[in-house]
């Protein structure tokens, strides 16, 4: 059976490349012996920058709050090591529009002069509920932030913009959407980034199209790599 764990950021912005982290969450929900345990799994992190009005305002972290939390460089050790850890176990990470956040540790390994996700022994499995929603629902109309997902697939969001529960939220997003489309299921682990990969850029380069139709630049080269982008 396969293992999924969750992985989210709360950040200072938008940018993968230039933005940084200032929590994180991870969340795992094991079914054994006839019970069910979740595992939560987050913290703060100093982001050594105060942390812009703008992103405080979505996610309600303050400066007060990650005074005292682990420095960048502590923190993004500690993510890519359990991103490693999943990963060499044979476990499949989950998210919500997931590339972003593994694209920010994966530049910030760079950044900081530290073993990178792909020296550490590569990107393993990695399935986005926001791609999967896309290809398997392609014709929904409205919005597909989390909040709606979790509305449409009858998921209760404790917190949105809390790291630890959105990743608890992407996963139960997935567990319904497993229900729904068992074909997901049915993806050999060795395959999940081959067919996400090719999901994602059929539905970047039509958004393109859009973009450019409306007169606006298109998508960038670097943002069809999935699951870590190489530019904006």
């Amino acid at each position: 059976m396969t293992h999924y764990v969750a992985f989210d950021l709360e950040t200072t912005g938008v940018s993968s490349f230039l933005d940084v982290p200032v929590s994180y969450g991870f969340f795992e929900h094991i079914v054994k012996n006839g019970g069910n345990e979740r595992i939560r799994r987050g913290g703060f992190i100093n982001p050594g920058i105060a942390i812009p009005a703008g992103a405080g305002a979505i996610h309600g972290i303050t400066d007060e709050m990650v005074v005292d939390a682990q420095s960048l460089l502590d923190g993004i050790e500690f993510i890519a090591e359990r991103l490693r850890e999943i990963w060499s176990s044979g476990y499949v990470i989950v998210g919500m529009n997931v590339s972003y956040d593994l694209t920010m540790v994966e530049s910030l390994c760079q950044r900081l002069g530290i073993a990178t996700l792909a020296q550490r022994g590569g990107v393993g499995p990695v399935l986005d509920v926001l791609i999967l929603d896309r290809h398997y629902d392609k014709w929904r109309k409205g919005p597909r932030k989390l909040t709606d997902l979790c509305a449409n697939y009858g998921v209760t969001l404790d917190s949105a913009h809390s790291a630890v529960d959105d990743a608890a939220a992407s996963l139960e997003v997935l567990e319904a959407q497993l229900k729904q489309y068992p074909a997901i299921g049915e993806i050999p682990v060795d395959s999940i980034n081959e067919s996400m990969r090719a999901w994602y850029v059929e539905w970047l380069a039509s958004f393109s199209t859009y973009l450019e139709k409306k007169g606006e630049a298109p998508i960038s080269a670097g943002r069809y790599d999935w699951p870590i982008h190489s530019g904006e």
